[in-house]
């Protein structure tokens, strides 16, 4: 049913998934030494549930998840993956400082396995932009740009790289350090001249950039 359900949600299908999750998480809450299995289909449920916009149902089961993790030895990434999509959940809902120490422990975790540097950057990128959002762009600023370094040896990251330097300049305009966005401002530019998919945010540089050149 597990199998069953993970395939229908990689197919595309979450609505079609979420009652074979109920279904096998039920299964397993009757055997015995199943434990993992009952956290991985928990984890999976709230995540097919995000997915469908079901965010307030999503959130407890990643709690429930994220409980049974920790009590389960060698589950550190599992733990990471889940406290940052439970992170997610609630800066979705509007709880970005509830999101704040989530996105800061799942980072602490991603920090001590190795080849989680995808999900390094994607923390650190999500933390960034929830200090942002809850009025501390100087704690910001530097989760940004760790963020930057980690996206720029990843192949394949030049849409995350492109927000991460639009969110970087943006937030160096709030500390009042406008003379320091240009060059981030031109490096964007220059990435999304070369994929396709990011033209909102290339206008938005391209007009932030044109204001910056005609108040110098």
């Amino acid at each position: 049913l597990q199998d069953l359900a993970t395939t229908l949600y990689e197919l595309g299908k979450p609505a079609d998934a979420e009652p074979y999750y109920r279904q096998a998480l039920t299964l397993f809450q009757t055997l015995p030494g199943t434990e993992h299995n009952q956290a991985d289909c928990l984890h999976n449920l709230a995540t097919t549930l995000r997915d469908l916009n079901k965010l307030v149902e999503a959130e407890p089961y990643y709690r429930k998840a994220l409980t049974l993790y920790r009590k389960i030895p060698g589950t550190e990434r599992n733990q990471a993956k889940c406290l940052q999509d439970l992170a997610t959940t609630l800066y979705e809902l509007g709880k970005p400082a509830d999101a704040e120490p989530l996105y800061r422990q799942a980072l602490t975790l991603y920090q001590t396995a190795p080849k989680t540097e995808r999900n390094q950057a994607d923390c650190l990128f999500n933390l960034a932009t929830t200090l942002r959002d809850l009025g501390k762009p100087a704690q910001a600023e530097p989760l940004y740009r760790q963020a930057l370094t980690l996206y720029q040896t990843i192949p394949g990251t030049e849409n995350e790289q492109v927000t991460c330097l639009f969110n970087l300049a943006n937030t160096l305009h709030n500390l009042g350090r406008s003379v320091e966005t240009e060059p981030l401002y031109r490096q964007a530019i220059q990435l999304c001249e070369s994929i396709d998919g990011t033209e909102q945010v290339h206008a938005s540089c391209l007009r932030n950039l044109a204001s910056i050149l005609t108040t110098k």
